[in-house]
Parts: C-alpha cells; structure tokens; sequence
C-alpha cells in the first residue's frame, strides 16, 4: 500500500508523517521538502503465531508513506500550481488538516485542497481532450471517440467543483481512466491535525467533520501530530502509560493503518510455516485463487484448493496436526471469498 501525505504549508503533515513513520526529519515551513518511509504493519496475529511456531523469518505487510511538497492552499487561486507527480503513484491521500492554530479554518483548507487536486485532474483532461481530437482529426480513428466523450463528462464534473471519485463511473469507464491517475479520485484519508488541550475532545472534534466521510471515498482522523511524533520516539513501554495519561487509544500509525485499510478495502490473510510467517494484503471479496496469486503466479495457476483455518482455532490447537485431528481446518475450493485473518496453505500443481 502507498499512502501520499498533503496538505497546506504549516499544516504539520511533517509532523504526522514522522509519527506515522517513526522518523525525525525537520519540520517547519519546509514545503519543497519531499520524505519517504516504508513502514512495517504492526499485526499481533502474526507475533502470536510466530511464537507458536518460531520461524525462521517473520514478514508483516508494508506500507509506503510519501509526505509530498506542491500544494499551497490556496484552492482555485492556486494558479494550477506544480503538484509532486510521485503522488499519483499513491493508491490513496492522506490530508493533513490545521485544527491546532488560532487562525485555523479547516473545512475551508479541507476544500482548497480538494481544489487544487481537481484543477490539477483539470489541466490533464483538458490536455488529453485536445491532443486526442487533434488526433481523431487528422487521422480518422474513431477509436478514440469513447475515451474522448468519456473525459468530457470528467471535464463537466471538475468544472461543477465534483472530485472524481464521486462520479459513477462504469467498470470500462474505469479501465479507461485508469491511466490518468487523477488525484480526486484516490480514496482520501483526512487528519484532523489538533492540539494536545483538544486530545479529550477528539470524538466531538470528529463528530463535526462526520458529514466529510463516504465509504470506500473519505474517512477522517483525529491526532496531535506534536504529541503523535514524540510517542514515536519514545520507549515502548514509556509511550503506553504517556499514552494512558493522555487518553491516546492507539499511536498514530495503527490509527492511519486502520483507516487506510478500511478505506481501501483491504484485508489480511496469513501463511504458517517453519520457514516463515507472513501477512498478505488483498482487497475484500477476494476469491482464494486470486489470493493465491499474491504469493505467486505459478500458485494462482495450477490451484487446486485451500486448506483454511481460523486464527482463532490455531491460537488454540497450536499446531497443524491438532487442528486436522479436531476438524478444525477446511478445504476450500477456488471461488472461496478469503477473510480477514484467515490462515491459508494453497495446494496446486503447475
């Protein structure tokens, strides 16, 4: 997973991506400044079965975060400023909003921002519309016909201030945009970035952003990046009582992971085994052959099934001949929908 952090200048998306991402770079007015991190995913499904197994090598998922420079907002008056193109690379946004300074006015940052990803997404349409029909012109391929009309509607939403991914796109109409990347139509993590006297008012906080959220589109967090950076540094077992005493339920990065992950649509399966145990992340509802194929094509091609068990009864069994011997591990075949924290072992032949 790939997660691009944005947001206005002092608006301590440094902040939150050290805190996320265990680092130390400097913050301040550094908004050409541009950081990269490729973080661990914390799992205890995966400790706690390493420690029944002892494996030779632990691998937990991982997650990319790149806090981007580019956007200055300032919303439509922005002039279509330069945005880091690295960020269309992301699979989704993470939006650093001020709510700690006095002159703070966040639902106003929230849709400068939004603006400026949609003249960016703009510029790119309008781009591609006129080489296109250039082209359509000159050489009489109607081929491209569709993809033109289909960046037309594009056009027609940004102009009526409508980001991307809230546009009903059919599945071609997707395959067809696919391409483009367009900035406002990545799923988009909003942070709600506050300071340490508001930690206690975090629910009522997000309770007036609640209108911002769309399943699979938008979802929001509350956090004192300051706060949220030093825990990072800190002791493990230091950072727990500091984060009792301040009423913190989990560290930024498990905050960011979760919401990420539910916003993407993605889930965990496990492997087990002397030689490893490892997490995979796949999307929802997917099916067992395809899962197969995150490990390796050649599985995916010569599936022939796969032996499921819950983490719950391997916790209790312990062991792979246990869990055979109470019937606690099934056979499926490959339309299976694999679920979070199932514990697959692929059987196939290529």
């Amino acid at each position: 997973m790939k997660l691009g952090i944005i947001g206005q200048p002092q608006s301590g998306k440094t902040t939150i991506f050290n805190a996320a991402a265990g680092k130390q770079e400097a913050v301040g007015d550094y908004s050409q400044a541009s950081h990269r991190a490729v973080i661990k995913v914390p799992d205890e499904r995966v400790d706690k079965l390493a420690e029944l197994v002892s494996p030779k090598k632990i691998t937990y998922a991982e997650i990319e975060f790149l806090d981007a420079p580019g956007f200055t907002g300032k919303g439509k008056q922005s002039g279509g400023s330069e945005i880091n193109p690295e960020l269309k690379l992301m699979d989704a946004l993470t939006m650093v909003i001020d709510v700690f300074s006095a002159d703070a006015e966040p639902e106003r940052a929230i849709g400068n921002l939004i603006d400026e990803m949609m003249l960016s997404d703009l510029t790119v349409v309008e781009n591609n519309i006129e080489k296109k029909t250039k082209k359509l012109k000159g050489t009489g391929d109607k081929s491209a016909e569709k993809e033109i009309a289909l960046l037309k509607r594009c056009r027609e939403a940004l102009e009526n201030e409508q980001p991307l991914i809230d546009v009903d796109f059919g599945n071609d109409e997707e395959k067809l945009l696919r391409g483009y990347t367009f900035l406002s139509q990545k799923p988009l993590l909003i942070i709600l970035n506050i300071k340490e006297d508001d930690i206690a008012n975090s629910d009522e906080i997000l309770s007036q952003f609640a209108g911002r959220v769309s399943t699979g589109k938008r979802e929001l967090a509350v956090m004192c990046g300051q706060i949220e950076m030093e825990l990072a540094s800190m002791d493990p077992d230091d950072r727990d009582e500091f984060m009792a005493d301040l009423g913190i339920s989990s560290p930024a990065v498990e905050t960011v992971i979760q919401k990420s992950y539910r916003l993407l649509g993605l889930i965990s399966f496990l492997t087990v085994g002397t030689p490893e145990v490892r997490a995979w992340t796949i999307p929802v509802n997917t099916i067992a052959q395809r899962a197969a194929g995150v490990i390796h094509s050649d599985i995916e091609k010569g599936f022939i099934r796969a032996e499921v068990t819950s983490y719950d009864d391997y916790l209790e069994y312990k062991t792979t001949a246990a869990l055979k011997a109470a019937g606690r591990t099934r056979l499926e075949g490959k339309e299976y929908i694999v679920q979070d924290g199932d514990i697959m072992l692929f059987r196939f032949n290529v």
